[in-house]
């Protein structure tokens, strides 16, 4: 890099921290404007079926459940059926886990379901949406999370999805690998976006350069979503992962997105 590019990255970066400074000082009008509906469908086209993701906030089990494998009580609510050691739970569930609930603001939606292939139920995709209240810091980096939660992160890759009647969609996956209690190294991938009002960037400084740019020359504040799919591989160098998420978010995005097609 020649001296005048360094000079040009430096007065960018300088140009950008500054941005973001002014934009998360200034007073501005909040919006409940989103890009996303705040729901999941039950079906992605007619090979996929989803089912909701719950939570058991009890501290001495933590289990997940999906929706499928519950019924509901007399009241129509979701309650835990037992703890990891089989014993009755009864807990109360929720569309958010334990440690998502105590970290984010109270006013951050959550809403996860996991879809199943209807000729292959050992082919599946867990998909998520986060979407910020009135804190805008509800959304964050997923590379800040996955470490903590026991994954390495192996690589990082973009890629485009071909969407009908609009350009194609960027999404950002992390190529990830955990040990297993028994020793066995489980390779898995997370794709995810973000979505805000008008615009979608798989890229979180540009989502906050973005919310600056609103805050300080708009006065105002957009709601954010944060989409995430993910799911097994086969492993570390595996592609198969590509192949559905190109035939999985083409049928998830026009059930979900309340942009423009022309973006």
């Amino acid at each position: 890099m020649s001296h005048r590019q360094r000079q040009y990255l430096n007065l960018f970066i300088l140009f950008g921290i500054t941005l973001l400074m002014l934009g998360f000082t200034v007073d501005v009008t909040v919006t409940d404007e989103a890009g996303v509906k705040t729901e999941l469908p039950a079906r992605l086209g007619d090979l996929w079926t989803g089912h909701e993701v719950l939570f058991c906030h009890n501290q001495a089990c933590m289990r997940s459940w999906l929706t499928k494998d519950l019924e509901a009580n007399d009241d129509g609510v979701y309650v835990c059926k037992e703890d990891f050691r089989g014993n009755r739970c009864g807990g109360k569930l929720h569309p958010m886990a334990y440690g998502e609930w105590r970290a984010l603001p109270r006013d951050t939606v959550i809403f996860k379901k996991q879809y199943f292939h209807n000729d292959d139920e050992d082919l599946s995709v867990y998909a998520g949406v986060v979407l910020s209240g009135s804190d805008r810091s509800s959304i964050h980096r997923p590379e800040l999370c996955m470490p903590s939660q026991g994954h390495t992160i192996e690589s990082r890759e973009l890629i485009e999805v071909p969407l009908k009647g609009r350009d194609p969609l960027q999404i950002m996956i992390l190529n990830l690998s955990r040990r297993l209690p028994n020793g066995v190294m489980f390779h898995s991938y997370y794709a995810y976006w973000f979505v805000g009002h008008n615009v979608e960037t798989p890229h979180h400084m540009e989502r906050m350069l973005l919310m600056a740019t609103d805050r300080i020359f708009r006065n105002v504040s957009h709601r954010w979503a944060y989409i995430s799919l993910s799911g097994p591989k086969a492993g570390i160098d595996s592609r198969e992962h590509h192949d559905t998420l190109r035939e999985v978010v083409p049928l998830l995005y026009p059930q979900i997105s309340l942009l423009p097609t022309d973006i």
